[in-house]
């Protein structure tokens, strides 16, 4: 990480060492419960005790040694998990305590950590209108540390959303079944197809990153000039008058319940973290818990 800032370094640094207390305290746990590895593998025979399956004896180490040996198993623990983080314009807007980029980071540095724990690889993904960096998943604290500050330091060439050229991509570099966590504000349209698709291969899990001013205007602002971050268009809004104010909570409200039922649709159910959590990795231990009651 050569070349970084002193605050950068130190934002990184303060990641890391929140995100793996939430871990060690938290989540891996939950997450080894729900991520399951791809089977169970063949490690060894030992003697037999009482209260040992009598399927599990293996007949011929046992007539070979006069003595009742049973064979055990180990699960095949290794998972590759991919992170996939929206990078566009809008990820970098924020009124609360943070922005939406840095509570990406703050999650994919979450899953990370949980994983590599878990001793499973880890890759990343960043697209805004096409996918412009990809981390081949590994494992060890150091590429952790690498695609965090690859979140953190990231300058993006587009300024759009394309979810499914992401999602697309996945498919193309993931070929055996992956977890895919994918951090976006999901500002996009036309992205169900692949959506489809990458739920069916892959156990796929949609964050979805909110900032509280998106979804209802705060009281007597006046008038506003508000600027969309992807396409640069102005719009004048008199944020004053209270059925201007009812009518964006309205509309924010019913695109929000769209989101979440397009998702829910095929299959997979979004998490919802805002840039003004204080504890960003309560509604993934609430959402772990509900999948491993489940399971």
């Amino acid at each position: 990480m050569a070349g970084l800032s002193p605050e950068l370094l130190a934002e990184i640094r303060r990641i890391e060492i929140v995100t793996r207390r939430l871990v060690d305290q938290q989540m891996a746990g939950q997450y080894h419960s729900v991520f399951k590895g791809r089977g169970m593998s063949f490690d060894e025979v030992r003697p037999y005790a009482p209260g040992d399956e009598p399927r599990l004896i293996d007949w011929n180490v046992t007539a070979r040694t006069g003595e009742p040996y049973v064979k055990r198993f180990v699960e095949e623990r290794e998972l590759t998990v991919l992170i996939v983080v929206d990078m566009s314009g809008s990820m970098a807007f924020g009124t609360a305590r943070d922005e939406k980029r840095v509570v990406a980071a703050k999650l994919a540095a979450l899953m990370a950590f949980s994983a590599i724990k878990n001793g499973d690889r880890v890759g990343l993904v960043a697209f805004t209108d096409t996918v412009e960096r990809y981390v081949p998943p590994k494992k060890g604290r150091k590429h952790v540390l690498r695609i965090i500050d690859d979140i953190l330091s990231f300058d993006p060439v587009g300024r759009g959303t394309d979810l499914g050229a992401a999602l697309e991509f996945v498919g193309r570099v993931a070929r055996r079944k992956a977890v895919v966590f994918l951090i976006s504000d999901f500002l996009d349209a036309g992205y169900e197809r692949p959506l489809h698709v990458t739920a069916k291969r892959h156990d796929l899990i949609p964050m979805t990153v909110v900032d509280p001013a998106e979804e209802s205007l705060a009281q007597d602002l006046g008038l506003l000039v508000l600027e969309d971050a992807e396409t640069g268009e102005l719009i004048f809004l008199d944020a004053g008058a209270g059925s201007v104010k009812r009518e964006y909570d309205a509309m924010q409200a019913s695109r929000r319940k769209a989101r979440e039922t397009d998702l829910k649709r095929y299959g997979v159910s979004p998490i919802r973290v805002t840039t003004d959590a204080r504890d960003y990795a309560g509604p993934l231990v609430n959402y772990f818990r509900i999948r491993a009651r489940r399971a």
